[in-house]
């Protein structure tokens, strides 16, 4: 194995462009591991537990950029380094069309948030991306300049965080984050966001997936959305106090666009969630909440969801003004279910006869919440989840969403272990995501399942991909090639994860590729 580094002084990029640049030039021949990251003592450290410092590499400031690679030969290092050399000329040469970029009264660009501000009046959200100990230092200086915050950056403090939101709701500004992978601000989309039509529901999540799955389920039953507000995952607990989740609520319930309102969390604070819902209920409209692992009693006007599918069809209903009896009753997924690969007829999806899978479920997600849900809706001790979105995989390494290599590699290894009958998947769409998810995963799937044809069994695959056929990377066409390559493909993360736990225990799905809402007697 070799070692290649590279250390360009004072050049900054965002973490979303490394990631990509990163995992362009790590599908080179020979490639074993690129790293394109600021030069931070926490990154420094993060590559040297990785193995992944040359011991020759310089010393470097927090504003430098590294790049090391580990390739085969050597080679291959000096071809990586090139490439990330090319994708970085290429991405400062880049001006995208319709992009509007704010220059001084001397024409030259910004250097800072405060002098951006300034330059274009037009402009009031900053996204902020950059390495967390600085992230809240940046973000400081938005909310100084009189901007919302999006903020997109891990490793920002408990105690930054508090204090960041603290500020902005005194200044009546909002802090999206941190750790916030999503949000549709006026059909303007940030962060890993779909592209959906806009319509009159309205959602505030504190889950990133979770608020990308509501929006997609909305746009692909016909309705559309008025705004989507992340908070940031941590939102809810009991040091934050929901704090940018009420300013959200009361936002959307002053909203004349917004009919009704989803709300949408991972677990959280027991107190932190009746205070939320108590301020839901007082919105004078319609609002229906998923919040997972919650199990306490609900007010008047506001309507529980089980499911994120749930929520999106009940919310389609309300906004419509049709009648909602539990489930999705006037807001159906049925008609834009898919399931299927050569054993499923006429939209039930069955184990073929003779050679039905055994043993366990082995879900491998990049979207945290909905790990969550499949995690909760499986149920039974066999099965193991792995959110490859939490921080344990993505410290320095870019998220799976852009970056699937990580996941493939245990899709292998699950399709190597003899207790793995069925593998549970999530492919998630967006302006930042992966530009071909199903393609990338493709040439895995056959190794995968030639592995468990050498070892005597028929190994399962179920997979849900989140997305609208209007983002880049094509919902129907993505679905297309999972299929093609023999995947059992469900309209909903409910439906896949029930489908799952189906094949396990060899029994049908149900038509149409709907499965057992969670309180079904036949869901038991």
């Amino acid at each position: 194995m070799s070692l290649g580094f590279t250390v360009r002084h004072s050049t900054y990029f965002d973490s979303v462009a490394l990631m990509r640049v990163a995992e362009q030039a790590r599908a080179l021949a020979g490639v074993l591991e690129v790293a394109a990251v600021m030069g931070t003592p926490a990154n420094r450290a993060m590559l040297a537990e990785a193995g992944m410092l040359p011991p020759d590499a310089p010393p470097t400031a927090a504003s430098d950029l590294l790049v090391v690679v580990s390739a085969s030969t050597e080679e291959a290092v000096n071809a990586a380094l090139a490439r990330v050399n090319d994708l970085l000329a290429a991405r400062r040469d880049a001006t995208p069309e319709g992009r509007t970029v704010a220059v001084g009264s001397d024409g030259v660009a910004p250097r800072t948030l405060a002098s951006a501000a300034r330059g274009d009046g037009r402009a009031n959200v900053a996204v902020i991306a950059v390495p967390g100990p600085h992230a809240a230092l940046e973000a400081h200086q938005a909310l100084s300049a009189g901007l919302h915050v999006f903020l997109f950056s891990d490793g920002v403090s408990l105690d930054d965080e508090i204090a960041l939101k603290r500020r902005a709701r005194a200044r009546g500004l909002f802090v999206m984050g941190p750790e916030c992978g999503t949000a549709i601000i006026r059909g303007v989309g940030l962060g890993f966001a779909n592209r959906v039509r806009r319509g009159a529901i309205g959602v505030v999540g504190a889950s990133g997936t979770g608020i990308q799955e509501v929006t997609t389920l909305v746009h692909r039953l016909g309705a559309g959305v008025s705004h989507a507000i992340g908070t940031g995952g941590r939102d809810l607990l009991a040091a934050v106090g929901g704090i940018t989740t009420l300013q959200a609520l009361e936002r959307l319930g002053a909203d004349d666009e917004t009919r009704v309102v989803v709300l949408v969390s991972k677990p959280s604070s027991r107190e932190v969630a009746d205070r939320v819902l108590a301020a839901a209920s007082g919105l004078g409209k319609p609002v229906v909440a998923c919040l997972l692992g919650y199990d306490g009693v609900v007010p008047t006007g506001v309507r529980a969801a089980a499911t994120l599918e749930e929520a999106a069809g009940v919310a389609v209903a309300l906004a419509r003004g049709a009648p909602v009896a539990g489930g999705l009753e006037g807001a159906s997924l049925a008609a834009v279910a898919v399931a299927g690969d050569a054993s499923t007829r006429g939209g039930r999806a069955r184990a073929r006869q003779g050679n039905q899978p055994s043993g366990a479920i082995r879900g491998l997600y990049s979207g945290g919440t909905l790990c969550d849900e499949a995690r909760r809706l499986v149920g039974g001790t066999a099965h193991r989840f792995v959110d490859f979105g939490s921080d344990e995989y993505t410290r320095g390494r870019p998220h799976p969403i852009i970056d699937p290599s990580r996941r493939h590699a245990a899709i292998l290894e699950a399709a190597d272990d003899p207790e793995v009958g069925v593998l549970l998947l999530d492919l998630v769409l967006g302006d930042c995501a992966h530009p071909d998810p199903a393609g990338a995963l493709d040439p895995v799937l056959t190794q995968a399942y030639d592995r468990g044809r050498r070892a005597g069994r028929e190994l399962k695959v179920v997979a849900h991909v989140v997305g609208s056929d209007d983002d880049v990377q094509n919902l129907a066409r993505q679905e297309d090639t999972l299929r093609k390559r023999g995947v059992t493909v469900c309209a909903s993360n409910r439906v896949a994860a029930l489908t799952a736990r189906r094949l396990i225990e060899g029994r049908e799905a149900a038509p149409g590729g709907r499965e057992a809402a969670p309180g079904d007697r036949d869901a038991g």
